[in-house]
């Protein structure tokens, strides 16, 4: 219920773009812009209130570590997976489109931030790798990180690094 009054509030706070139906893909989550507006948003928002969010990315890499396209059965397996797995309050997108999908985890206290790297991403990884097989996840990545740990990465570049 709460989810729904969040964004019956922040409607009128959203530029046209973002009302498009085009801003939720046929899989199940936001594009990239819409996704990366939705995480400066909610960064700006934990800040103010003293809550705090994390920013989930869940992506493959070749064997140079860059990293790499999703195919679309792969694509829509991680989505189906973060949507059964997260909250209704957390945000499910394209962090880069196509290539690295994320779910901002909204309005988090200290407890849980450690809840989120001991219990969530061993799960997910789990449930990706029952689905998909060993064979396709070896190189699957899930990383927990914060808002300004994102500014190192760049953006189109095929690389990505968070420690």
């Amino acid at each position: 219920m709460s989810g729904v009054f969040i964004n019956m509030f922040s409607e009128g706070s959203r530029s046209e773009g973002m009302r498009s139906t085009e801003s939720f893909s046929r899989i199940g989550a936001y594009n990239q812009e819409t996704f990366r507006y939705l995480l400066e948003s909610e960064s700006k928002r934990s800040e103010r209130s003293g809550h705090f969010c994390r920013i989930l990315l869940v992506y493959w890499t070749d064997v140079q570590g860059r990293d790499v396209q999703m195919n679309s059965y792969a694509a829509k397996t991680v989505m189906a997976v973060l949507s059964r797995s997260l909250r209704d309050t957390d945000y499910i997108g394209w962090y880069r489109e196509g290539r690295i999908a994320g779910a901002v985890l909204t309005v988090l206290v200290q407890e849980s931030i450690t809840q989120v790297s001991t219990h969530l991403q061993p799960r997910l990884v789990k449930i990706i790798r029952a689905k998909l097989g060993a064979k396709v996840t070896s190189l699957l990545q899930i990383r927990v990180c914060q808002h300004h740990e994102l500014e190192g990465i760049e953006y189109g570049k095929g690389t990505f690094a968070v420690n």
